[in-house]
């Protein structure tokens, strides 16, 4: 079982009193373009600096560097890999250098395709984990610091429409995101001095086989990115009109 907490400042699930801001209408793409999935791509990347920013208007939060407050994880796959951790302080760097590789929609079923790559991205923050990751016991608070290259993301999603107040909105129908990291690199400093010689076995354990450890807790990472697009995503939706998002 897993659970995210967001907390963006300012920003409320469900507003409805947005507006599109004056630099991000123009960029607005309709559902009557043939070339729907080209005016998608270069929406994204005329909007990239404002993404990477984050648009407050409508609850987007800053892509680079992308902040959580509180992260929760309680997952056990297998015998070897369980971890009940929390996580506070989440910081990753890096999602000003996305790049898409490919861009697929329907418009009539409310569906896309996406796949990017991140060439780079750094994460910290502040754990308290417990459990097994493959022959290493975890148990401890400390500092996590991770540096992750050639990142591959893809998302396969549908929207659907629901009633608010008497208008259609948007809301993640289904999302099935996917990720694998090529190389990695961590460090854990533990809170304790006496238990950093711990930390520092499971920092050589990792960074002596990245893929093999990245491989085993992939599962984990796979379902927090689907659970992290999804409350984002409807974050986003709920502040405007499914015919604002997506105009005739």
């Amino acid at each position: 079982m897993m659970k995210i907490l967001f907390l963006f400042g300012c920003v409320l699930l469900g507003l409805t009193s947005a507006k599109i801001p004056s630099y991000i209408k123009p960029l607005i793409c309709r559902a009557s373009d043939p070339n729907i999935e080209k005016c998608l791509y270069n929406s994204f990347e005329k909007s990239r600096p404002y993404l990477v920013k984050g648009i407050p208007e409508l609850s987007f939060p800053p892509l680079d560097p992308f902040k959580i407050p509180i992260m929760t994880v309680n997952r056990t796959l297998n015998e070897l890999v369980s971890i009940e951790a929390i996580c506070r302080d989440v910081v990753v760097e890096g999602g000003r250098n996305t790049i898409i590789d490919s861009i697929k929609a329907d418009v009539d079923r409310a569906y896309g395709e996406l796949r990017v790559t991140v060439p780079w991205f750094a994460m910290e923050m502040d754990y308290d984990v417990s459990g097994r990751l493959l022959s290493i016991p975890l148990l401890g608070k400390g500092h996590f610091k991770g540096n992750f290259t050639d990142i591959k993301l893809s998302v396969k999603g549908s929207l659907e429409r629901y009633q608010k107040k008497g208008e259609d909105y948007f809301r993640v129908k289904k999302v099935n995101a996917k990720g694998i990291a090529g190389d990695g690199w961590v460090k854990l400093t533990s809170k304790n001095p006496n238990l950093q010689l711990g930390a520092d076995i499971i920092s050589n354990f990792f960074n002596e086989n990245p893929r093999r450890t990245m491989d085993a807790i992939n599962p984990i990472f796979v379902e927090t990115y689907n659970e992290l697009f999804r409350v984002i995503a409807d974050q986003i939706l709920a502040n405007l009109k499914a015919s604002e998002w997506l105009p005739a």
